[in-house]
Formats: C-alpha cells, sequence, structure tokens
C-alpha cells in the first residue's frame, strides 16, 4: 500500500510495509492498565485498534520525500529476505521495494537515506543480499545515522554479533559504515534545503526526528516518539522499549506541544490508517485529527 501527500512543493510519499492488529496493550505498554485501556478505547478504533482481538494495531512505514532532484528515504523498514528471531519480521517478502520503484523511488534513483534511529524496523531495509553478505539497497544514496544511536549500539554489536538486538546492526548498519557510504549526524543537520534532523531522544539514546519545511507548509516525521495514537491521548505512557523512559516522556510532551500551536503534519512510522495525523489541545491533554488523503 501506499500514499501520496502535499507538503508544499515536496510529494511526501509512505509506503505501508506491514500492518496488522498485533500488540498487545499490556505488552507494549505495561503502565497503561486495563482501565487506561478503556477510557482510550473507542477514540482508537477501528484504525488503530481493534477491539475483537484487544490488539494494537501497529504499522511499519517507509516514508519518502521528492523535493527537486532529491529522492529521500527515511527509515528503511524491516526489509525482505532478513533472518530475524521475531518470527513476523522473519525473512520477508514484502511488495515493498515494488511500490518504492512505482512511486520513483527505485534503487539507483534515491539520493538520500535517512535513518531517525537503528532499531531494526528502521534500518533493516538499507541492504539487500549480495552472495555472502549484504550491500546497499540503494546504491547511488548517501545514508544518514545518528551518531549517538551508533555509539550506543556499537559496543553491544561487538559483544553479540548478530544476535538479538544486534541482528539488524550487523546486516543493516555495520555494511554500510565499512563500505564508507554513512555520513553521521547530530542535531541541527540539515540534509537537503529545507530538511533538518533535530533532536528526539528517548526512546533510544540517539533518535531524531526530521523537519520539514516547503513554501510555508511544514510536516514532521515523528519516528517512534509514538508508536500508538493512544500515547497522543496518554503522553505519560511508555512504551516497554523505550531506553530512556523519562527522556522520552518529556520528548514527548514538548513534542505535542509544538506540533499543537504549528499544526504541522505529523508522520510517525507505527500509525494505522490513514498514517499521518495533526495534533489538537484537548482541554489539558492533547487529541488528534487523522490526516485523509
Amino acid at each position: 500500500m501506499m500514499y501520496r501527500r502535499k507538503i508544499g512543493d515536496a510529494e511526501v510519499f509512505n509506503i505501508v510495509e506491514m500492518i496488522a492488529p498485533t500488540h498487545d496493550p499490556a505488552m507494549l505498554y505495561p503502565a497503561l492498565g486495563p482501565e487506561g485501556l478503556r477510557d482510550v478505547a473507542d477514540r482508537l478504533t477501528p484504525d488503530h485498534f481493534w477491539p475483537a482481538t484487544g490488539k494494537l494495531i501497529i504499522g511499519i512505514q517507509i516514508w519518502v520525500v521528492k523535493l527537486g532532484e532529491d529522492v529521500i528515504v527515511i527509515d528503511t523498514g524491516v526489509g525482505n529476505g532478513k533472518p530475524r528471531g521475531l518470527p513476523r519480521f522473519d525473512r520477508l517478502n514484502t511488495l515493498a521495494p515494488v511500490w518504492l520503484s512505482a512511486i520513483g523511488a527505485t534503487p539507483e534513483a534515491v539520493t538520500h537515506v535517512i535513518n531517525t534511529h537503528l532499531h531494526g524496523d528502521h534500518v533493516g531495509g538499507n541492504t539487500v543480499a549480495s552472495g555472502d553478505g549484504w550491500t546497499a539497497a540503494f546504491p547511488n544514496a548517501r545514508y544518514w545515522m545518528p551518531q549517538r544511536d551508533y555509539d550506543y549500539w556499537l559496543p553491544r554489536y561487538h559483544e553479540a554479533k548478530g544476535i538479538g538486538e544486534t541482528e539488524a546492526f550487523t546486516d543493516g548498519v555495520m555494511p554500510l559504515v565499512e563500505a564508507g557510504k554513512v555520513t553521521f549526524y547530530g542535531e541541527g543537520q540539515e540534509i537537503v534545503p529545507g530538511l533538518t534532523m533535530k533532536a528526539a531522544y528517548g526512546h533510544t539514546p540517539g533518535m531524531m526526528r526530521a523537519d520539514l519545511t516547503c513554501a510555508d507548509e511544514a510536516g514532521v516525521f515523528c519516528a517512534d516518539i509514538f508508536h500508538s495514537p493512544l500515547q497522543i491521548l496518554r503522553p505519560d505512557i511508555n512504551t516497554v522499549i523505550d531506553v530512556l523512559p523519562e527522556v522520552a516522556q518529556a520528548t514527548r510532551m514538548t513534542f505535542l506541544a509544538e506540533m499543537a500551536d504549528t499544526g504541522a503534519l505529523v508522520m510517525p512510522c507505527h500509525f494505522g490508517a490513514p498514517h499521518a495525523v495533526r495534533i489538537v489541545r484537548d482541554g489539558d491533554g492533547f487529541g488528534f485529527v487523522p490526516d485523509v488523503v
């Protein structure tokens, strides 16, 4: 599946690599509790929560920006053919590469690949199989990776190459570093004019967001500040996989206030349809308005 939007002169696409009611709220959000879920379930149904199974609908999106001569992929998903310990990610064979090509993001056409952070569902599609190893899926692109995340994962990679949480680092990050195709970036890095990286630390120590401003319109690729709109309604709730929970919560609260004030389009990686929202104030808290394509 793929969707198209416009932000100023920029064309923005999201490719849905996979989506399903997969996540038990009690697993993903241990602090939520049954009563907390009941309070928000109606506002999440049917696009983000499936009452019949009691599961949250979680997608994996690959975002693409076409701006002038640049074709920019933001986070590359799980990727096809990657051996993974998590069964639903193991050796996928999706149509994501076909859909990317259909919008003009062919392997040869992509000029930049941005990883907002280095979790496996954001870097797996960086590479494709080549002989006994892995090579760049986008051979002409410069790959951009957050320095702080790389510094966090590198010692873990040396301790446990290819095992557990280092799977994707081993086959989606290190082959590109060793090939000299990576530029490490930090706060304030401008990738192309109008697309700037800003700190969104917490979910991982170095996670970043990508802010797009074009012709007085704005959008933010917010990575995993949220895994579900549930966290817009309950920004105090962290996921079980947030590395720095207090930092993640503070990042989320600051981000919500900023987006409610600016009206920028918010484009996360994991929301259900229509996969992008605008943040609004709702009393002392926040709500969301789906951006229907």
